[in-house]
């Protein structure tokens, strides 16, 4: 059995303009959600980077996937998240708290 995918999540921008944050492992997530943070770790060609312009009030997202020594980030901004990614930021983002002060 691999190993749980530690996940951190952020939200940025929106309207209101605040970040909103949460961590998990994956095994703290349906066996649909956990794929998703499997899936991405393990597709190394896949890019990290989404499109640098996403739309006025639009929300960007940053997840930091790790597992075991292997760690990757990516970054996409609405609307350019990938349709089989979106069901797991959207769990994420219910578990999400306003992020502290930078």
């Amino acid at each position: 059995m691999a190993s749980p995918v530690h996940i951190e999540y952020r939200r940025s921008g929106g309207l209101a303009g605040i970040d909103m944050t949460t961590a998990v492992d994956s095994h703290e997530l349906s066996p649909e959600y956990a794929g998703v943070a499997a899936d991405l770790i393990a597709n190394e060609s896949a890019p990290t980077d989404g499109p640098s312009t996403g739309v006025p009030d639009g929300y960007s997202y940053e997840l930091t996937l790790t597992e075991g020594s292997q760690s990757r980030v990516y970054r996409w901004q609405d609307p350019h998240v990938p349709d089989a990614v979106r069901p797991l930021l959207d769990a994420l983002a219910a578990r999400a708290r306003p992020a502290p002060p930078r």
